[in-house]
């Protein structure tokens, strides 16, 4: 795949593009028939890619085609690889046959050709249809698929519209594994929770990755031994923005620690000023130009009356890298709103999440008071409008466990996606409503600590969402500069690598909680 961020094409460790890298590996594969580049209709791919193959081959390079469309999803992808299974006529007029594929992506300056080489074997002896490697950070190895795998996934692949994701094989592949032969080798350390990407698609990761490098993690084996040693530098810049728009919502749920916090939400009338949303927003893009915002942090997104604007605002440009999360009770917004965003928005760039917790109508008036026809209504509507890209949420608690799985089969059988959400005290803020423990055995630095920088009404930034008493607060969004203010959560950090977990982390479990 080279439908890539520019970052893939610039120079890393001190040597070669990591697209570069990529087409120097592939001279590493015995007996390789070709070389196929997936590409978008419009990428302009480097003009030197067949000079590189060339002078890395000690033989004769292998043919190279690029295959290119304009609106790439897992349906295409599959679709393509199927093409690229079928082989061809080479340049010499000599017919191209292809036993499998090897599948990466273009952004990974590490892929790891003596694991390349054992996935290989495991691949070929086994006779597999797709094979893989399990706990190594992401870029390191290839997925080898059979020459007939694509064909026989494509009738899995017929509704997955959304773009190409690293798992995207596999996920199509799981939707009926069982029929196919799997096989997998596993890494001395299991590096997952970690969730390391070597890849150049963000800034970020890029950072991480040269980081890990200068304390030589420059395979497979050494990031297994490294990555766990190095956890301060698997801080970088923050991914996640939940900004609060408006301390209004419709409903005040009875699990949501905001009415204790802040008063009755219902009664709320304040909202951000739009230009100093822009201004807000336009300083988080400059520190984190593919950052993920989040509307509202509290309060219902539908009740600031210039919404359609904050959207926009908030994904910018056509080019923009920026994503965008609304999670919302489905309250309070116009469905004539709703359509005209689905209509003028890039949808792979929005995401939405319908909190409603229950579909039983004495439940939810008990948990989120009243609303529930319009909530599902719009819900519905979100569903038919963004698809894929909208979920429908409940927190799991003792009061509604016994409902899950209604709620569940009531939803798929609309074509919803659901979330089941782990319920949160808020470090110890509100009574422990969750049915288990599911906290792993051995804590680890917070994920929240890592990635996510909230930001209040006021521009008052807290070290996270969970500290509803503001124990800690890094600065403020709107005085302050962002590098700053995320910087100063280092020293937090810091103790979380120590195991040493103040108030309020002392109290809190949602640390191995991710969302971006």
């Amino acid at each position: 795949m080279v439908n890539i961020s520019p970052l893939a094409y610039q120079p890393v460790f001190g040597g070669p593009s990591a697209f570069e890298r990529v087409i120097l590996w592939t001279a590493s594969i015995p007996e390789i028939a070709g070389v196929v580049l997936l590409a978008g209709s419009d990428t302009e791919l480097p003009g030197n890619a067949l000079e590189i193959q060339k002078a890395s081959a000690a033989h004769s390079p292998a043919p190279m085609r690029v295959i290119r469309r304009s609106n790439w999803s897992d349906k295409v992808l599959i679709e393509a690889l199927g093409i690229a299974a079928q082989g061809g006529i080479g340049p010499d007029e000599k017919e191209i046959t292809v036993d499998a594929l090897f599948h990466v992506w273009g952004d990974s300056p590490l892929i790891d050709s003596e694991l390349s080489g054992k996935l290989w074997d495991l691949h070929y002896k086994y006779k597999a249809d797709y094979t893989f490697a399990d706990g190594y950070p992401l870029g390191v190895a290839p997925e080898i698929l059979s020459s007939t795998l694509p064909r026989r996934l494509t009738p899995y692949a017929e509704d997955r519209r959304s773009p190409p994701a690293r798992d995207s094989i596999f996920e199509v592949l799981r939707k009926d594994i069982n029929s196919f032969n799997v096989e997998t080798h596993l890494s001395k350390k299991d590096l997952r929770m970690d969730r390391v990407s070597m890849t150049c698609d963000t800034q970020r990761n890029l950072n991480i990755a040269d980081k890990l490098y200068n304390q030589g993690a420059t395979n497979a084996e050494s990031l297994c031994d490294i990555i766990p040693k190095s956890q301060l530098l698997l801080r970088d810049i923050p991914a996640f923005f939940p900004i609060q728009i408006t301390n209004h919502c419709p409903q005040a749920c009875t699990y949501c620690p905001f009415p204790r916090a802040y008063g009755d939400p219902r009664k709320g009338g304040t909202h951000i000023e739009t230009s100093k949303f822009a201004e807000l927003c336009g300083k988080i893009v400059e520190f984190v130009p593919d950052a993920v915002f989040g509307l509202s942090l509290w309060g219902e997104p539908a009740s600031h009356p210039d919404i359609r604007e904050l959207i926009d605002i908030t994904l910018g440009p056509a080019s923009s890298q920026t994503r965008l999360l609304i999670e919302t009770s489905a309250i309070g917004w116009s469905h004539e709103t709703l359509k005209d965003i689905a209509l003028g928005v890039d949808k792979s760039r929005i995401m939405w999440i319908a909190s409603l917790d229950t579909t039983d109508p004495a439940l939810y008036e008990k948990l989120r008071g009243e609303g529930q026809r319009e909530a599902e209504a719009t819900t519905e509507l979100l569903v038919s409008l963004f698809g894929s890209g909208c979920w429908v949420q409940a927190v799991r608690m003792k009061d509604n466990e016994e409902r899950l799985r209604a709620f569940h089969q009531d939803w798929k059988n609309k074509d919803a996606q659901t979330i089941i959400q782990k319920y949160s005290s808020f470090a110890a803020y509100l009574p422990e409503l969750q049915p288990s423990n599911l906290s792993p055995l051995q804590r680890f630095p917070c994920w929240h600590l890592k990635r996510d920088m909230p930001i209040l009404l006021d521009g008052t930034v807290p070290i996270c969402r969970e500290d509803m008493r503001r124990k800690i607060i890094l600065g403020n969004a709107f005085e302050d500069e962002l590098e700053k203010i995320w910087n100063s959560g280092d020293v937090l950090y810091r103790k979380h690598v120590a195991s040493d977990y103040p108030k309020p982390c002392a109290d809190c479990d949602e640390y191995y909680t991710f969302n971006f």
